[in-house]
């Protein structure tokens, strides 16, 4: 599989849901499997689209979803997004705030007045951007929890220029 497609796809196992919301907050179409709002998305990928599919299983998948698979090892979330930075090109096509965490589908942009009956009043007094899912119509602001998971994953960025320095110091010392 490419790894440096343009905007990559992914399908979690059941047992990386973490990894798959976060993701989501990313920008990435991910698809958890076992996940309600999957079992309830009629448009749920077939197999033949292209997509990483994510796992820590070790057992052997047919030979073309086996091309697709990324096999994490760590069982820790940060060092799993590491692992999938490490083989997907990610900060290109990274824009957080554009999918709904919980149902993967495209936020929308609402206005302050549509919001306002929905969430609480302090976050209408000092928020001015909303975000709302079209399927779930849960609304998103870019609050505390936002800013915790921005942070994670410029750790991880930063994480990623690191390795790749390394890997440059390394290459050229060799000659």
């Amino acid at each position: 599989m490419n790894s440096t497609k343009k905007n990559p796809k992914f399908l979690a196992a059941s047992h990386l849901g973490s990894l798959g919301r976060q993701l989501r907050f990313a920008g990435f179409d991910c698809y958890i499997m076992g996940e309600e709002s999957t079992k309830q998305n009629s448009s749920f990928p077939p197999i033949e689209e292209e997509r990483y599919f994510l796992t820590r299983s070790r057992r052997p998948f047919p030979e073309k979803l086996e091309k697709q698979t990324l096999r994490l090892q760590s069982t820790n979330l940060e060092e799993q997004m590491l692992e999938i930075a490490l083989n997907v090109e990610l900060r290109e096509t990274f824009v957080p705030f554009t999918r709904c965490t919980l149902c993967n589908a495209p936020l929308k942009k609402i206005s302050s007045d549509e919001a306002k009956n929905h969430i609480p009043d302090r976050i209408f007094h000092t928020h001015g951007d909303f975000r709302q899912c079209p399927n779930c119509r849960r609304i998103y602001w870019k609050g505390d929890h936002f800013n915790r998971m921005l942070k994670r994953w410029k750790k991880i960025f930063e994480e990623i220029s690191k390795e790749k320095e390394y890997r440059l110091d390394f290459s050229e010392k060799a000659r």
